[in-house]
């Protein structure tokens, strides 16, 4: 080889080793990141590699992570059960291996960020080689180091807020951010605005440059105050599309009945009609389809963000025949309707929110005698709404299908001041009674709800029922998002110049939702209409339920109203409406006692038990919970907190 040869080929490599130096990496998308890297924390395939091809559809929203797309927002509007947490784990774990940043991440409380971060982000680290060695250590003393809730890495962090909190949100500033379960935020935190208005100012740093992501993922909730919902329909509207096995033109899978098609009785034998030739699609057919489909946007137009939109009738993890079973068994019950809406078809769900016309709630009164609790009438619970000048109350026996019977209600009149006399003193007799059975024997209110509102009585009631142990002192909180019965907490008694620390508990109950799911049940028409069957939730009334009782209880419509620029929907009362109050209160007690959550076994067991003559006999250790109380009065001690159930009744 001549010198002149030898000099050349020496060059030649001189610059190819330049240029691989100089020469920017491979562009690495996230979606194929993940692929690689990311450790699944939970659900059928906990431990193994996130795997691309079981859930294709995560792949575009997830590549809109990486800073190479020039889009800023994306919004996911999703069912329960279809592994979307793993989006927002990627998008974390591709952050910290490929394009460092300071990212933001938010839950809806205190319990929602425990539980993300070690039940799925932090296994998801610690099981990744990729992320466990760039991760920093959690070191007691230095500011280096990364801590429960802040994931430090070389280029930026991740830190992790709740969405109640405004220490948590105000005066961070951060690139990108990950909005879990959006809609649960509240829509007003503590008069200061919106949450979502204080988030969105961590990246007002990069609005100039273009550089900032927010990613919102949700299951909705409530048509008209929803913020993912109403996101989604700003947005461009995209559904995961796959190709129809008969013609090839490309649909996505909605629940609609006359394309969903399944017996309303087991089995169920759920199939698809293609909406584009009726080519019949047999469930087993469906995964193959979602592997082979693509997202594609049906309202697409300049300035639009990206919404997605994703459910468990493409869902690789909710067979067909579990979509219907679940539809059959809400189809009847609202507070049923909404958790299918919501968890299973990740829509919004439309509350009606219109009470009856009293007069005819007045016409389908009953015969049945006031004061004595039905054959079915399994729970007795009770209401109480306290006045300055006295105490509204209901008491309601519930079956197991939610039928209701309003069993006594009244005002006691008298002063309120005293937690031992007045009209504090009748409510204790009303306790006290016990109600005549169908069976001869005699019944004790299960659990009691009191409310210790903003009446200036809360010390009062506090009082009352902390030495009561079926009584509980609640206190209304408003929101759709809100439960039935929330969790506890413990709160000081100030009386006669007194104060007992930690000296009741106060429990929150979430009426919105109730009054909703009370107004569809009151709706309904039953035998007095002409109907064959009184249906499950109907409501019975007997003839002392007067037109001031069914005023009361009326007294209340879903009204549309703006707040801060977003149209919501709030209860708005048209007159007195401590009955409604009453009744609410009361539901949120059968709720509390399992209404909606015994199976049937523990109802048939629980029936059979509070329809046998004589004194009930010590149940077996394996009886439900409710049985157990209905046979001797305890207290179970559950996730640290008291917790009263079902009285002994007297025979």
């Amino acid at each position: 080889m001549s010198a002149q040869t030898f000099k050349h080929s020496a060059l030649a490599l001189i610059a190819g080793a330049l240029a691989s130096i100089i020469a920017p990496p491979p562009i690495v998308k996230p979606s194929a990141w993940a692929a690689e890297n990311v450790i699944v924390p939970d659900g059928p395939y906990k431990g193994q590699k996130w795997r691309l091809q079981t859930t294709p559809y995560f792949a575009e929203p997830l590549d809109f992570w990486a800073d190479e797309c020039p889009d800023n927002k994306a919004v996911f509007r999703k069912s329960k059960q279809i592994g979307a947490s793993t989006l927002a784990i990627a998008a974390c774990g591709f952050t910290i291996d490929v394009q460092p940043c300071d990212v933001f991440l938010i839950e809806p409380t205190e319990a929602n960020l425990a539980d993300f971060n070690s039940e799925k982000l932090q296994r998801t680290l610690d099981g990744s080689p990729a992320l466990a060695e760039k991760v920093f250590s959690q070191t007691a003393r230095s500011g280096k180091g990364s801590t429960t809730y802040v994931k430090r890495y070389r280029g930026g962090s991740i830190l992790m807020g709740i969405s109640t909190s405004t220490a948590d949100l105000r005066g961070k500033t951060r690139k990108k951010v990950i909005k879990d379960e959006a809609s649960e935020y509240p829509r007003d935190l503590d008069g200061q605005g919106s949450p979502h208005e204080m988030i969105a100012g961590s990246y007002d740093s990069f609005l100039a440059s273009g550089e900032w992501k927010e990613l919102s993922i949700s299951t909705p909730v409530i048509k008209g105050e929803c913020y993912i919902d109403e996101e989604f329909e700003k947005g461009d509207q995209r559904y995961w599309h796959v190709p129809c096995p008969g013609c090839g033109s490309e649909f996505y899978f909605q629940f609609d009945r006359k394309l969903f098609r399944f017996n309303e009785a087991y089995p169920f034998k759920a199939h698809y009609a293609a909406p584009c030739c009726g080519q019949v699609i047999e469930a087993d057919e469906r995964d193959d389809l979602v592997r082979r489909g693509r997202w594609i946007a049906t309202a697409p137009a300049p300035g639009k963000h990206r919404s997605y939109h994703f459910d468990s009738l493409s869902s690789p993890f909710v067979p067909w025949d579990v979509v219907a079973e679940r539809w059959v068994a809400a189809k009847d019950n609202p507070a049923k309707q909404k958790t299918f809406d919501n968890l299973t078809l990740g829509l919004a769900h439309e509350v009606k929110g219109d009470a009856p016309d009293y007069v005819r709630l007045l016409e389908r009164r009953e015969d049945y005698p006031q004061g004595v609790v039905p054959a079915r009438g399994l729970l007795l619970v009770a209401g109480a709404d306290i006045q300055h000048s006295g105490i509204w109350y209901e008491v309601v026996a519930f079956a197991p299908n939610g039928e209701s019977w309003s069993i006594q209600h009244d005002f006691l009149e008298g002063e309120t001041t005293d937690p031992n006399a007045g009209a504090f003193a009748r409510l204790a007799e009303i306790y006290d009674r016990a109600f005549p059975d169908s069976f001869n024997g005699r019944r004790l209110i299960d659990a009691m709800a009191v409310d210790a509102g903003d009446g200036g009585r809360a010390n009062q009631v506090y009082a009352w029922s902390r030495s009561r142990a079926r009584a509980f002192a609640i206190r209304g909180v408003g929101g759709w998002t809100a439960p039935a019965i929330g969790t506890p907490k413990q709160v000081d008694i100030h009386l006669s110049g007194k104060k007992i620390t930690n000296g009741a508990t106060l429990w929150p109950v979430g009426g919105w939702s109730l009054k909703a799911t009370f107004y569809a049940y009151l709706g309904k028409d039953g035998r007095k209409a002409g109907q064959e069957v009184d249906p499950p939730g109907y409501c019975h009334h007997h003839q002392g339920c007067d037109e001031r009782f069914f005023k009361q209880q009326t007294a209340e419509f879903l009204k549309t109203a703006t707040f801060r620029g977003r149209t919501v929907k709030v209860w708005q009362e048209t007159g007195p409406n401590h009955l409604l109050d009453c009744r609410i209160y009361a539901m949120a007690m059968a709720e509390y006692l399992g209404l909606s959550r015994l199976t049937p076994e523990e109802w048939a067991v629980l029936q059979k038990e509070r329809g046998t003559p004589g004194e009930l006999k010590e149940p077996d250790m394996l009886a439900p919970d409710s049985v157990k109380i209905a046979a001797r009065p305890t207290i179970l001690q559950r996730r640290g907190r008291k917790r009263r159930v079902i009285n002994p009744g007297i025979r």
